[in-house]
């Protein structure tokens, strides 16, 4: 399956020229009107955006923004706006993103690392001189409202935390860089696909997660984002593992002991390990190695970079993913 983003490069271009003409229309580049679903109304000469702390009123077009999260940073990306800061990938020895890499510069964007509870530090953020903080994936977005909000716009999420959807994110930068129309054409171009493989529907699949040595959890939740996106092909997961018991620790997810390793079979089972170790107790376990998914080659290895993708999906993210699995996809419908 190709996802069709009738070429995201094309969409990205079309944000910036628009982004280019709007300078030359208005002194803000602001679009007017009202969006009751993302709670930002736009005047002439500024917006403001109702969230779950009150209102931020952005003044003028930001052009130094610092996103605290994938989601806002793709957003960001996408739309041709201009980063002074961005969160680093929790993932990638680089701090950026595959998606990312010919779209985000180092050398001119800070990346960001997140603390052990998923927040940013204020002084390292106040240093960039932001103009703009999108703080919605920020686990301390309250604290980071309420301490950098007399200084500088910050938008925390709109209702809770973390609750923000990758479209919401995605339409909210638009507005706020006056690309309110280029932003829905990209979420419409993201959320639909074309070319999927026929025979996919009622499929199975996992998805395990080797974090560490002898530690092996599972996707065991019909609403994780993951879910959701394999949904979109009629497949679903085994109905063995939707059945094991929920991780209180990480819920949405079940941990698999060894001798239990049985279980761990669908049509199509992606493993992500978090080290060469982990991988190789896996699929060197001789239990594992038995599963019928392993035996007639319905796995794919991969790592935590799909993972993230999948799990926290962006504007960015899910096509690039989309297309990572599209081979994996034929296979299993060609079964």
């Amino acid at each position: 399956m190709k996802w069709r983003i009738t070429g995201m490069a094309g969409l990205i271009g079309a944000a910036a020229l628009v982004a280019g003409c709007s300078q030359e229309a208005s002194s803000t580049g602001v679009v007017t009107g009202a969006s009751e679903a993302t709670g930002i109304v736009t005047e002439s000469e500024s917006i403001t955006v109702t969230h779950a702390f009150g209102e931020t009123v952005i003044e003028s077009e930001p052009k130094r923004i610092v996103a605290l999260g994938a989601t806002a940073t793709d957003a960001v990306l996408a739309l041709g706006g201009t980063l002074v800061g961005a969160a680093a990938s929790p993932v990638s020895a680089t701090g950026i993103s595959p998606w990312q890499e010919d779209l985000l510069d180092p050398a001119s964007t800070t990346l960001l690392q997140m603390d052990q509870v998923g927040g940013y530090d204020y002084e390292q953020i106040l240093s960039l001189d932001p103009d703009l903080v999108l703080a919605q994936e920020a686990g301390n977005a309250e604290a980071i409202y309420d301490e950098l909000g007399d200084v500088v716009p910050v938008i925390p999420f709109h209702e809770n935390a973390f609750g923000d959807s990758w479209q919401t994110v995605t339409r909210d930068v638009a507005t706020i860089l006056g690309e309110e129309e280029v932003g829905d054409e990209l979420v419409a171009s993201v959320e639909s696909a074309s070319d999927a493989p026929d025979g996919l529907d009622g499929r199975t699949w996992l998805f395990l997660a080797a974090p560490a040595p002898g530690l092996v959890n599972v996707i065991n939740n019909e609403n994780d984002p993951m879910s959701q996106f394999f949904a979109r092909y009629g497949m679903k997961i085994s109905p063995e593992v939707l059945a094991l018991e929920d991780n209180v620790q990480n819920p949405g997810t079940a941990v698999v002991s060894e001798e239990n390793y049985g279980v761990l079979d669908a049509d199509l089972v992606i493993v992500a390990a978090g080290s060469d170790e982990a991988s190789s107790q896996l699929l060197g376990s001789p239990t594992f190695s038995v599963v019928p998914a392993v035996v007639d080659g319905r796995t794919w290895v991969t790592d935590m970079t799909v993972a993230m993708a999948l799990r926290s999906p962006t504007v960015l993210a899910v096509p690039w993913v989309a297309d990572q699995l599209q081979p994996k996809l034929e296979t299993v419908a060609d079964r």
